[in-house]
């Protein structure tokens, strides 16, 4: 088993996740009464859902999943409720019910999964201090309970089901996994990079080393490139930036990446571009990108930034009409992917035309 769990977060961090689910399956079929091969299965389904969040293709799997993931772990604590496997497998299938129920805006359902996935992993480390993994699930538990939307938070006056963090221990939780875990070390170093995106410039700059580790460790997974590409911007790191792109692309033969990938890394070439001040290599860069199908086959948070550049492009060119129907679909997008860079960017476009340096 352990070798088979191993097997599947290798292939996870290497962005290979059908692999990692037929090592799901294995694991289901070899140990039928133990939940471990449906949490694997959780773990790699949230992985891929964080890419795409609209994307509803792995909901029906998922709650299938965790179903019996459920009623497996719910057996086992029955039968031994000093059994810390039990409470571990609930708590990291709880974690994923959470998660999903979120996104499709369950928020009772993801407020009643969130406080017993926060109980049942707080239970495992009771029963067993030393499976530092858990801490993981947790740790992000207590983040995001800590981190709830306002409207959301509105409701903890009059109703129980609303988590509660701990931000005293949720980004330390995380960082002890990345020194101490055995299974999700390089899994946790991306989530706590992420996390510590949101912070000062201390955290920024921690975040951006634990990206370009990751990107050198598992040059195959694009979205620790892609993130890694967009940290950098974000951080005014413009020629950086390019440099990361310029590799990412050039390795598009030697990594099997798809024409999406590659449109996603212009997309943030051509924005570089933009923040530089080189209209005529962001126009350049921006129009290599296949227009007709990027709003469909990007995921959900590249398409407001693709039609915001197309709109900001658009000013450049003085075609204002179609700069403004752009904005326009960018504000209309705030729903399913609600970024504020992006809709302030947006409203200001629809106020005055885009101009390098505004």
């Amino acid at each position: 088993m352990k070798n088979l769990k191993q097997e599947a977060t290798s292939y996870r961090l290497n962005g290979e996740y059908l692999a990692a689910s037929r090592v799901s399956d294995e694991l289901q079929h070899s140990f039928p009464e133990d939940g471990v091969g449906y949490t694997v299965s959780l773990n790699t389904l949230t992985t891929r859902l964080s890419w795409d969040t609209n994307e509803t293709v792995f909901d029906k799997t998922f709650k299938e999943d965790a179903s019996r993931a459920l009623d497996l772990c719910q057996a086992r604590i029955k039968t031994d409720p000093e059994d810390y496997r039990g409470y571990y497998h609930c708590g990291q299938a709880y974690f994923a019910l959470t998660y999903l129920h979120a996104l499709r805006g369950n928020y009772y359902r993801s407020g009643t999964s969130g406080t017993r996935a926060i109980e049942h992993l707080e239970k495992t480390l009771t029963l067993n201090p030393e499976l530092i993994d858990a801490k993981m699930h947790l740790g992000v538990a207590y983040y995001y309970a800590d981190h709830l939307p306002p409207f959301v938070k509105a409701f903890s006056r009059f109703f129980w089901f609303i988590p509660t963090g701990n931000s005293d221990k949720s980004l330390p939780y995380v960082k002890e996994v990345v020194d101490k875990g055995e299974y999700f070390q390089d899994v946790a170093k991306y989530l706590y990079a992420d996390l510590l995106i949101d912070g000062d410039d201390d955290d920024r700059l921690l975040a951006t080393t634990l990206l370009t580790e990751l990107v050198d460790t598992y040059p195959r997974n694009r979205r620790f490139a892609l993130r890694h590409i967009s940290l950098l911007l974000e951080r005014d790191l413009d020629l950086q930036a390019l440099q990361a792109a310029d590799e990412f692309i050039s390795s598009k033969d030697q990594y099997n990446r798809d024409i999406v990938d590659v449109y996603l890394a212009r997309l943030w070439v051509a924005r570089a571009y933009l923040r530089i001040g080189s209209a005529e290599k962001a126009v350049s860069e921006f129009e290599m990108i296949d227009q007709s199908s990027s709003s469909s086959s990007f995921p959900s948070w590249a398409r407001s930034w693709f039609e915001l550049t197309r709109a900001q492009v658009s000013d450049l060119q003085n075609q204002r009409a179609l700069a403004v129907r752009s904005y326009n679909q960018v504000i209309k997008m705030h729903a399913d992917y609600g970024s504020n860079e992006i809709l302030t960017a947006a409203k200001e476009g629809l106020k005055a035309p885009y101009s390098l340096g505004n």
